[in-house]
C-alpha cells in the first residue's frame, strides 16, 4: 500500500469524545477521517446514532462530506496525525477501566507506520499513564510520537466547548511546539505545552477542583440545614464574588454523580500513598452516600404504605446529558418499600433495569409521589397541573426550576437564590 501523507487528521475511537472531536473538527477546521476498532461504534456513527451524553449532536450543522468514514483498518496508515479518542469507561460507581484503553493502544502500537506519526492521546487517565504506555509499547515503535491532549469537554455542552475552548493544553516533547501552533492555529485561545505527566495532572486537577466545589456546596448545605436555613438562597452572592465567579460549581446536589468527576477522584485516591488524603476522599464518598440515603428516607417517610408508586421525572444526573453512573436515585431504586418508575423527556428506550413510562398521561401520572429532576416545559406543565389537582406529593430536585412549585404537598428540595435589591 502506498503511503499518503494526508493533511487532515484521523479520529480513532468513536465514543463520546471521538464523536465531538470529529464533528467539531469538520465544522470548525475542515476534512477529517474516523475509524473505530469496534465495528458496532463505527456503524452507529455512520448512521448518525450518537452518544446519549450529547443530546444535540444531530443538530450541529456541518458538511458530512468533510468526514471520511473508514471501514478498513489499513486506512489508518494514510494519516500522519491521529487523535486517539476512546473515552475511559467507568462502572456504575464511577470506577475507571484503564485496561480498555490499554488494549486499544496495544493494537495501535503494533501498526507498522511508514512515516513518523503523531498520536494525540485524549483519554481520561491518571498522571503518568502516557509515560507508562511509552515505556511498555513504544520502545519498539519509533514511528509514533505520543502527545497528550487535555479534554475539558462538558457533558451536554461539549460541542460548544470544543469549538470555543478557553485554552488548549498538551503534553509531549518541546519539539512539538511548532506542530501544535500550526495544526491548531484556527483555535484562537492560549495554548500550553507541558511534559505528558504535567498535562495529565492539569486534567485531573480541573476535575478535582470541580469535584471539591460540588462537595463544598454539599457540606455547607448540610450545615445550613442544621441551623435552619437553605444554602441555595445565598449562591447569587457567592457567585458575585470574583474570587468564586459566576460559572463556579457551587450549587448543592443530592450527591456527586455522572461518573466523570468521580473518575479522577478515584485516580488520586487509589494512587496516593498519603493516608490523610485517602481519608478525605473516603469521607467525601460517605457524605455523598449519606445524602442519597437521606433522599430515600424523605420519600419513605412521606409514603407510609408498602409498595407506594414513585415516578422519577428525569433519570439522568442532569438534563440533556444522559448518565446514570453513580446515580442520585441509587438508594431509592434499591428500596423494597417503593414501586419505582421513570419518565424522561429526552431519552427513550434506554434498556434500564427500571420500569419506564413512555408517555406522560393521566394513567402514567397516577403515582403517590413524583420526584422531579428535569423535563421539557411541555411535560413540566402537565406534571404541575396533575400534582396540584390530585394533591399528590411532589419533590422538586431541579436547580433550574426552583420557583415553579409552590403548593401544599410540594417540596422544593433546593430553594431559589435571593436576587439583588
Amino acid at each position: 500500500m502506498n503511503y499518503i501523507d494526508h493533511k487532515y487528521p484521523l479520529f480513532l475511537g468513536l465514543s463520546h469524545i471521538g464523536q465531538i472531536y470529529s464533528i467539531g473538527w469538520a465544522k470548525k477546521i475542515g476534512k477529517c477521517a474516523v475509524f473505530d476498532f469496534n465495528k458496532k461504534n463505527l456503524k452507529l456513527f455512520a448512521n448518525k446514532k450518537y452518544s446519549h451524553e450529547e443530546w444535540n449532536l444531530n443538530s450541529v450543522k456541518y458538511n458530512p462530506k468533510k468526514i471520511k468514514i473508514y471501514h478498513d483498518e489499513e486506512k489508518i496508515l494514510n494519516h500522519s496525525v491521529i487523535f486517539f479518542t476512546y473515552d475511559t469507561p467507568i462502572d456504575i460507581n464511577g470506577k475507571p477501566n484503564l485496561q480498555y484503553i490499554e488494549n486499544y493502544f496495544k493494537i495501535l502500537s503494533k501498526i507498522k507506520f511508514l512515516k513518523k506519526t503523531k498520536i494525540i492521546f485524549t483519554s481520561q487517565v491518571f498522571p503518568g499513564f502516557s509515560e507508562f504506555l511509552r515505556k511498555k509499547y513504544l520502545k519498539k515503535n519509533r514511528m509514533i510520537d505520543l502527545i497528550y491532549m487535555v479534554d475539558t469537554l462538558k457533558m451536554g455542552n461539549a460541542i460548544e466547548r470544543f469549538l470555543y475552548p478557553e485554552q488548549l493544553v498538551f503534553g509531549g516533547s518541546p519539539k512539538n511546539k511548532k506542530f501544535i501552533l500550526n495544526f491548531f492555529r484556527k483555535f484562537k485561545c492560549k495554548k500550553f505545552l507541558y511534559r505528558t505527566t504535567e498535562a495529565e495532572m492539569v486534567k485531573v486537577s480541573i476535575n478535582l477542583f470541580l469535584y471539591f466545589s460540588v462537595n463544598f456546596s454539599n457540606i455547607l448545605d448540610e450545615f445550613s440545614k442544621q441551623i435552619g436555613m437553605n444554602f441555595s438562597k445565598v449562591i447569587s452572592s457567592l457567585k458575585n464574588d470574583k474570587r468564586i465567579g459566576y460559572n463556579s460549581y457551587i450549587y448543592p446536589s443530592i450527591s456527586i454523580s455522572g461518573g466523570h468527576l468521580e473518575r479522577d477522584a478515584y485516580f488520586v485516591n487509589k494512587y496516593s500513598n498519603n493516608k490523610f488524603i485517602k481519608n478525605i476522599f473516603k469521607n467525601l464518598e460517605n457524605l455523598n452516600k449519606n445524602r442519597r440515603l437521606m433522599l430515600r428516607k424523605i420519600v419513605e417517610n412521606l409514603l407510609r404504605k408498602n409498595k407506594n408508586k414513585v415516578l422519577i421525572v428525569g433519570i439522568s444526573y442532569k438534563d440533556k446529558s444522559f448518565s446514570i453512573i453513580n446515580s442520585i436515585f441509587k438508594d431509592i431504586l434499591r428500596s423494597k418499600k417503593l414501586d419505582v418508575r421513570y419518565y424522561d423527556s429526552y431519552y427513550k428506550k434506554m434498556n434500564l433495569s427500571i420500569k419506564e413510562v413512555s408517555k406522560l398521561n393521566i394513567s402514567s401520572l397516577e403515582a403517590d409521589l413524583i420526584l422531579y429532576n428535569y423535563s421539557t416545559i411541555e411535560d413540566l406543565n402537565k406534571i404541575k397541573k396533575f400534582a396540584i389537582k390530585k394533591k399528590i406529593f411532589l419533590i422538586n430536585l431541579s436547580h433550574n426550576n426552583k420557583k415553579l412549585f409552590n403548593k401544599k404537598k410540594i417540596i422544593n428540595y433546593f430553594s431559589s437564590e435571593l436576587s439583588n435589591l
